[in-house]
């Protein structure tokens, strides 16, 4: 349960209960009183005391239920709720974290090759509810990506930087085309959309609402992922995210897109095999003896081989904290 072994939370001789941390005891209360007990079936399993401005109580239920209590800094109870604290009680617990969740987008989200933060286990280990509850204070903090569809592509193309050439519809259109059914191949590959490589893919997200391969080009230094969007049952949406460029290009628009980097970090975190188990060889060479048998192309071979790069650019990518 503790974060290290002299750090419990056990009953004292009186009958109260007693947090022990670095080998000091205090009483845990409520409202300021000595708390005897907790409710039927309930019983704490960890205890988070250096991580976040204030301490984390996390409680089981018998029938597996899960819950938690936020404490303040003498071990009386505040709230078993992020959002039941006041807005600066929240604010001091996402800039905490703040500096972990730019290093994930920095080493899981855009990274060529993710790596796994030493951090990750114990922030996983203030459980799924509260680290989601966490992650989508911080990215509010920021614009959220920019979602184009073709017809929102002015007929010359589109581009968020001057050294960029413009992206076609077209293009575009190749692109999203090799979308659908990305998940469910063994060994994805598409053709890069930045010159001729064949670019190997890791089916990453698989959830009803939504499917994300991820791929890496290491020649332009950029990630896609690439899949579909369900906002409900009988409707299917291709789309791209390039988090380096805060892009998500779509069939058509959905409000479900704004929820890609959420869902992706939150795997990163929650999962340690999302990271441990992408590859390391990022593009396909077939030039190698066997290997051109392993697998087709498929949709992807209708794509050119030379794409303009994808436009966009984060708002202050540089500042995020």
């Amino acid at each position: 349960m503790p974060e290290a072994s002299q750090d419990k939370v056990a009953p004292a001789d009186d009958g109260s209960i007693v947090i022990t941390f670095q080998g000091q005891s205090h009483t845990l209360t409520v409202n300021h009183r000595p708390l005897l007990n907790f409710y039927p079936g309930w019983n704490p399993f960890a205890l988070h005391v250096s991580l976040l401005p204030l301490p984390v109580l996390r409680l089981r239920h018998e029938q597996g239920t899960e819950a938690l209590w936020f404490l303040d800094p003498s071990f009386n109870y505040r709230a078993s709720r992020f959002a039941a604290l006041t807005p600066e009680e929240q604010n001091a617990i996402v800039d905490a974290l703040a500096p972990y969740f730019k290093a994930l987008v920095n080493s899981a989200l855009e990274a060529l090759r993710p790596a796994t933060l030493q951090l990750t286990e114990k922030v996983r280990n203030l459980g799924r509810v509260l680290c989601e509850e966490l992650l989508a204070a911080w990215l509010e903090r920021f614009p959220p990506p920019g979602r184009f569809t073709p017809q929102m592509l002015p007929q010359d193309g589109l581009s968020f930087r001057a050294e960029s050439p413009p992206l076609k519809a077209t293009a575009f259109l190749q692109l999203l085309s090799v979308a659908r059914g990305l998940t469910a191949k063994t060994s994805p590959v598409i053709l890069s959309p930045y010159g001729g490589a064949i670019l190997r893919g890791f089916p990453l997200l698989r959830l009803p609402d939504m499917e994300l391969t991820r791929f890496a080009d290491p020649a332009a230094n950029i990630v896609l992922y690439i899949g579909t969007l369900k906002p409900s049952p009988d409707t299917e949406i291709a789309v791209i995210y390039c988090p380096q460029q805060d892009l998500i290009l779509m069939e058509r628009d959905t409000d479900l897109a704004r929820l890609i980097p959420q869902r992706l970090l939150s795997l990163f975190i929650g999962n340690p095999d999302s990271v441990e188990l992408a590859p390391r060889e990022l593009t396909v060479d077939f030039g190698k003896a066997g290997l051109s048998g392993a697998f087709a192309l498929g949709a992807a071979s209708s794509l050119p081989t030379s794409v303009p790069s994808l436009p966009g650019a984060w708002p202050n990518r540089q500042n995020r904290t």
